[in-house]
């Protein structure tokens, strides 16, 4: 095997192209970027910043509480799929999380793979009239 390797004699030409063909493939199939949605929960209500989302892709949720109430961000979308949660230093994981309490003035991170396309609620359990959504549709198929 070694003597193989010792033949092989790349040009200027050949040795460019081949890293250029690196430099591609370490872009492309490198670990893709994380997508961010950002909910606010404010005077009772949930404001949410998303982008459009693509499936299979590591996303981040930053909760962040600016009421003075307690809060709780609950949702089937993590249902069965491997989720972590940061807040208040503390980092939990695990698959099926049904969501996560939020005291006032604090925050929480929820991480996890885009697996599912369609509409996700989420809510409040605690003040049953905040509600809010995400639309996950697959950006491919539009």
């Amino acid at each position: 095997m070694g003597a193989t390797w010792a033949r092989v004699v790349l040009s200027g030409k050949q040795i460019l192209l081949a890293t250029g063909c690196v430099l591609t493939l370490c872009s492309q199939g490198g670990a893709q970027a994380e997508q961010r949605i950002e909910v606010s929960i404010k005077n009772f209500a949930f404001v949410t910043k998303q982008v459009p989302l693509h499936l299979g892709v590591p996303t981040v949720i930053a909760i962040t509480n600016e009421d003075e109430e307690r809060h709780d961000f609950g949702s089937t979308m993590f249902e069965g799929i491997p989720t972590r949660v940061t807040s208040g230093g503390v980092v939990s994981y695990g698959k099926g999380i049904s969501g996560v309490f939020l005291d006032a003035k604090k925050e929480a991170v929820i991480r996890f793979n885009m697996e599912r396309p369609g509409r996700h609620e989420f809510r409040c359990s605690i003040h049953q009239n905040m509600k809010g959504e995400l639309l996950l549709l697959s950006v491919e198929a539009v």
